[in-house]
């Protein structure tokens, strides 16, 4: 899950890194009643959205009255950043900045291990930072105390210790503060906040959780950390979001909730993010899910969601999400996609989509193309469940490529 700047400032103090006073404004509240106790008066107020590059897009804008504070509010409420919707904005102290830093720890898929990279010269266009400025350096995730003050000097060796008890204690994915500013006063501010949580570690940051904790008394569950339950962030007290930068929907609420309980770590079935198109799809895979996504738009169809289940997930979970897929208003058809799969049960995945279209009955077309261990059963399954609802189904295994399937689709929805 990726934090708004707001949020992950908020994670940043809790472990003592210092932040500039702020106040946000969500949208549809009064920013004068807001403001008015805050007594600062150069601020800067930026859009609160889950992409980066805002300065470039006119979401950060500096201010110096109640007048301009109120009109740079409404313009960025009125805006789409990057294609992301704001969800509200944050209202800062102008901080008097002598010098800009950059600080992060994210894990690196080719060492496995987690990374801290600094770099002297932060703010805008960090990309662009040439290498002999950035500083790169492994992190054994057993380490509490990671020893970086001969790389990054003893200037910002509490900066770093920080950084990395956020990261820890937070499972956390990625830390990354750009700007770290140095003021001309000495002091140092997280100017920004960029932060993503480790979606599998949700079990740990729940109010059940935490209070299995507390009847502990504080001590470790079972192989697992033991911090005292008042320090653990509950992270269903963060606001909802969607990765389309958007308040989630209610099927998109709904979908999520199928990974959750008991059974989470059982393959996964609640990635749906919807969209405005009319053809619902029901996607396994990664990569090759969203080549579909291309495949469906050069067809001149429009998704009507993007959805992924993978990792083997039960016939139960398979079926919600089915269930839930389907239940869009306006659907003119359905692709059921995947590759070849090494070890999901296609008959056991199939068997969940059947018991939701033995009680949907759709009119639409439907397409099918899937493989993998027992696709035999499976598409007979499938076979069985067209016939006895008279679903209007063609199935294809690998010897069809997916993208061809499409045009099978289009041509099935266009014919109508």
């Amino acid at each position: 899950m990726n934090l708004y700047e707001f949020e992950g400032k908020q994670l940043f103090k809790k472990h003592g890194i210092t932040i500039p006073r702020g106040i946000v404004v969500r949208r549809g509240e009064d920013v004068s009643d807001v403001f008015k106790d805050f007594e600062v008066s150069e601020v800067v107020v930026k859009a609160q959205v889950l992409s980066g590059k805002r300065g470039k897009n006119n979401a950060i804008k500096f201010c110096s009255s109640l007048e301009e504070v109120t009109q740079a509010c409404e313009e960025i409420f009125a805006m789409s950043v990057r294609g992301q919707y704001v969800v509200a904005v944050i209202i800062e102290e102008k901080l008097d900045i002598l010098e800009e830093h950059y600080m992060s720890i994210m894990y690196d898929t080719n060492s496995k291990q987690s990374m801290m990279i600094y770099s002297s010269k932060g703010g805008g266009d960090i990309e662009d930072v040439a290498e002999k400025y950035i500083v790169k350096q492994t992190i054994d995730i057993r380490t509490t105390n990671p020893s970086l003050h001969h790389l990054i000097g003893e200037d910002l060796k509490t900066s770093m210790q920080k950084l990395w008890d956020c990261f820890l204690e937070e499972d956390c994915r990625l830390v990354e503060i750009n700007p770290l500013v140095k003021t001309k006063s000495g002091q140092w501010y997280a100017a920004d906040a960029k932060v993503a949580l480790d979606d599998d570690a949700f079990y740990r940051h729940t109010a059940s959780y935490i209070e299995k904790k507390s009847a502990q008394g504080g001590s470790a569950l079972s192989g697992e950390k033991g911090q005292d339950p008042e320090t653990i962030t509950n992270w269903d007290l963060f606001e909802a979001r969607t990765m389309m930068g958007r308040p989630p929907t209610e099927r998109e609420k709904a979908v999520k909730k199928i990974d959750e309980g008991e059974g989470y770590y059982r393959g996964t079935a609640g990635k749906y993010i919807e969209m405005d198109g009319n053809i619902a799809v029901l996607f396994s895979g990664g990569g090759a899910s969203i080549a579909n996504m291309d495949a469906l738009k050069q067809n001149g169809l429009e998704p009507a969601n993007y959805t992924e289940y993978s990792g083997n997930p039960p016939r139960e979970k398979v079926y919600e999400l089915s269930k839930i897929v389907l239940s869009k208003h306006g659907l003119k058809g359905l692709w059921i996609a995947g590759g070849v799969a090494n070890f999901t049960n296609i008959e056991e995945t199939f068997q969940g989509i059947a018991d939701a279209l033995d009680e949907l009955k759709p009119r639409y077309p439907i397409v099918v193309r899937r493989a993998g261990p027992f696709e035999k059963e499976g598409m007979e399954l499938m076979q069985k469940c067209a016939e006895r609802n008279n679903l209007n189904m063609k199935l294809f295994g690998k010897e069809v490529s997916m993208s061809e399937t499409a045009g099978v689709l289009a041509d099935l929805v266009n014919s109508k």
